[in-house]
């Protein structure tokens, strides 16, 4: 067998697999490990806001190659003849190679060999994005700036601060926190700000978008109205000061799994949320100095290292104030990066308190005895749940199938080509609608499957909710949305991608006849047919089940809802 570990190559069922259950038993273990190293960084800042920190499976690899080491001794002792094994990590390989030598294996290693940069050179790779990204936040300041004196300075009462993205066609449009503007009475409106973060703007930008943000009828506090040059000076010289984080020696099967951490310290990978976790540190001691009185503090919460920052200068800051993590979606098996650590919550990297969006997610947080709280709070994003079903309107004989697509180009590249090589395409009785994320342009996927790009694919005119509604059948892939159309009452085929970590979108309780795992277009192929050829009566029967699931998994947004929330 020739294993390609590889970030994006494919493997096999069977070695996918058998990764999965690696993956979900070795969660407490890598943990474990990540908080060792937190417990001799525990006062350095820098350290908390990267990437190996953070244990977030989305932006750091680490999880991965940790389960990959494991991996490759499972299959060996399972008798699996392995020839060669393909990485893309110079300390990945090295790693490889002791385990290799130490357990007297035989099989070839292919993959950079290259060691890691001396520190001139490291500096020199640095300059160029250190000035990046001061381009870029110096035109969001200068922005802030112009159109400041629209704002007014918030009155000096206690406070409720709360954290949320805004990008472009969603400045003042709500996407977050739908309903809990308009739940509140005007006293307490008075007293609530929403703090932005602004993402995925070009220069010219910032300025339409903050004039937007100090219009609006909803309380904004702008970041960037108390931060300081010296503040983004401060956050963007992390890029040198990391190279200076000393790692202990960490034990994973006898060799030394700390020179993967210092890899990724020093890869430069995640730099943007890095940058951003600082500021909103450094925001939170500027509010202190500007003698805010806070209340509440709610975190979008992620787990990203921006949400670090912001966790670790609020405690800091205000430890007197209340702090949430509001985890507004439906979480995925193996996130791990969503349920706090010890060494986080005990060093205020986390939020103590976790509000979920329905109380079997709540449930499920707390039945392992964490270290932190979970509460149920309102489904904000998902209130269209509980609106009035409109029955789909479509021609007699068709059968209307939505492909919603990954905030990860490569794998919505991936599920199309599956989709298309099911065959199922080019047929007059089905209808093949595509809604992209909203940060994945749709020319960027055409541009990728070339002369592959079928004319029958069309893109929805609707918002997401609406195109669910009148649809017969979704496909997607690791978002949370598969769970979203289940309780809606539309059946779901989830595309695995065969790479990486397996993400497991649907909880394992929801019934597997409303939703097919599928690894190929001919199951693929199959699940369209089996879906099709549903009675009237297993369809009645299945949106029960759903009417069911949704009770479980997503929390009304009523009055009582918000302000116990906040």
């Amino acid at each position: 067998m020739i294993l390609d570990l590889c970030q994006n190559s494919k493997l096999e069922s069977q070695v996918f697999d058998t990764l999965r259950k690696i993956s979900l038993n070795k969660i407490g273990e890598f943990n474990d490990l990540i908080g060792n190293v937190s417990e001799t960084q525990s006062n350095n800042v820098d350290w908390w806001i990267e990437q190996p920190a953070s244990r977030n499976i989305h932006q750091s690899p680490l999880f991965y190659r940790f389960c990959c080491i494991h991996l490759i001794i499972e299959l060996i002792n399972s008798g699996t003849n392995i020839e060669k094994i393909i990485v893309d990590s110079a300390a990945l390989s090295g790693i490889i190679k002791k385990l290799k030598e130490k357990q007297n294996l035989n099989f070839e290693i292919y993959g950079p060999t290259e060691e890691l940069p001396r520190f001139p050179n490291y500096i020199w790779k640095s300059i160029k994005p250190f000035f990046k990204m001061w381009k870029k936040k110096r035109a969001q300041f200068r922005a802030a700036i112009k159109t400041k004196n629209l704002t007014t300075e918030p009155p000096k009462i206690p406070l409720t601060l709360i954290d949320q993205f805004v990008f472009p066609k969603f400045i003042t449009k709500e996407r977050y926190y739908n309903g809990l503007w308009d739940s509140l009475s005007p006293e307490q409106q008075q007293k609530t700000f929403f703090v932005p973060t602004l993402v995925m703007m070009g220069d010219d930008e910032f300025e339409a978008a903050y004039h937007e943000l100090r219009t609006s009828k909803k309380n904004f506090l702008i970041k960037e109205d108390y931060l300081t040059s010296s503040d983004l000076i401060f956050s963007l010289l992390h890029l040198f000061r990391v190279w200076f984080i000393k790692l202990p020696f960490q034990d994973v099967l006898g060799v030394n799994f700390s020179t993967l951490i210092r890899e990724e310290l020093i890869s430069g990978v995640g730099h943007f949320s890095a940058f951003e976790g600082l500021l909103n540190y450094r925001f939170a001691k500027r509010l202190k100095e500007k003698l805010f009185n806070l209340f509440l503090v709610i975190d979008w919460w992620e787990g990203q290292p921006m949400d670090k920052g912001w966790n670790l200068g609020f405690h800091t800051y205000f430890p007197e104030t209340t702090l949430k993590g509001y985890l507004g979606y439906a979480p995925r098996t193996i996130e791990l990066q969503l349920r706090p650590s010890e060494s986080e919550i005990r060093y205020g990297a986390a939020p103590a308190i976790i509000a979920t969006i329905g109380e079997k997610f709540s449930c499920e947080m707390n039945s392992t005895k964490p270290s932190f709280r979970a509460e149920t709070a309102p489904a904000f994003r998902f209130g269209h749940l509980w609106e009035t079903r409109v029955e789909k309107k479509s021609d007699y004989g068709s059968y209307r199938i939505l492909m919603a697509l990954s905030f990860d180009w490569s794998e919505s590249v991936d599920i199309l080509e599956q989709v298309i090589d099911s065959g199922l395409v080019e047929s007059e009785e089905l209808n093949f609608i595509l809604q992209p994320h909203p940060t994945v342009k749709l020319d960027t996927l055409k541009n990728c499957l070339g002369n592959k790009w079928p004319s029958r694919f069309q893109e929805g005119e609707q918002p997401t909710p609406e195109e669910i509604r009148q649809s017969d059948l979704l496909i997607t892939g690791i978002s949370s949305i598969g769970l979203e159309a289940i309780v809606m009452g539309i059946p779901v085929i989830v595309v695995e991608r065969m790479t990486g970590l397996a993400y497991d979108p649907i909880p394992e309780s929801v019934p597997k006849v409303l939703w097919w795992n599928c690894r190929s277009p001919e199951g693929i192929s199959k699940a369209i047919k089996s879906f099709r050829g549903r009675s009237p009566e297993e369809i009645r029967k299945h949106r029960a089940m759903s009417a069911d699931i949704k009770d479980y998994y997503f929390e009304p947004i009523t009055i009582k809802g918000v302000y116990k929330f906040l």
